[in-house]
């Protein structure tokens, strides 16, 4: 009989390291993760007619709406579920009704809560720089670069994202509270939030999400 596997998503604030620990916790699992913000840059990159249509959105310093996002996640989590019969997902869902959406495809089996106070979030987030050529990210604080401000693997310099200052970090906090707490509700009522303090080192953080699963 088929092994069945877990689907996780992921929740918390912007600098939780819920990205971190998703990429972990899916090599461990033999799970594909999802990252949603990269599965939209990736579109953007494309150049497709609704890659141009994120990206005028984004630019214009405001989020996707439900109905912009639903049907592009719910076809990449179908063919992701078909393919590998189960994943970890980052990003998506961020309200109701993109719950609603998602789990239309697939209910979740574990949803895992990294949770951080505003503060902590938004020192962590202002320490974050990305590699200008493979935009690998690293974070000053948490994971810093070997040397100075370049790369690792490529040796590009590392720049700050316009959204990573003080302000455009508050703005998504803000975004978060309002659109995303919500949900940890919906997944307690389920039984199937796991709620974990991410404000100790990685390791320690992952000692509590492996736990989950021991």
């Amino acid at each position: 009989m088929q092994e069945t596997k877990p689907v996780i998503i992921l929740l918390g604030p912007q600098g939780s390291g819920k990205g971190t620990q998703g990429k972990r916790l899916a090599q461990k699992l033999d799970l594909p993760y999802l990252e949603t913000g990269q599965l939209l840059r990736d579109e953007i990159a494309s150049g497709s007619e609704l890659g141009n249509r994120f990206a005028s959105i984004i630019n214009s310093g405001w989020h996707l709406e439900d109905e912009d996002i639903n049907a592009f996640m719910k076809d990449t989590i179908h063919q992701t579920l078909v393919q590998f019969g189960g994943f970890a997902l980052d990003g998506f869902p961020r309200s109701i009704g993109q719950a609603d959406a998602s789990d239309s495809v697939a209910l979740p089996s574990h949803v895992i809560l990294i949770d951080i106070p505003d503060e902590e979030s938004i020192r962590r987030l202002s320490a974050r720089r990305q590699c200008s050529v493979d935009g690998k990210i690293y974070n000053m604080i948490t994971n810093p670069p070997k040397q100075g401000e370049v790369c690792d693997e490529c040796g590009a310099k590392l720049i700050q994202r316009a959204d990573d200052t003080k302000e455009g970090i508050q703005k998504r906090l803000d975004w978060y509270h309002k659109d995303t707490k919500p949900l940890i509700e919906r997944y307690a009522k389920q039984g199937v939030l796991h709620r974990i303090d991410g404000t100790p080192s990685i390791q320690e953080v992952e000692k509590s999400v492996d736990k989950i699963f021991s």
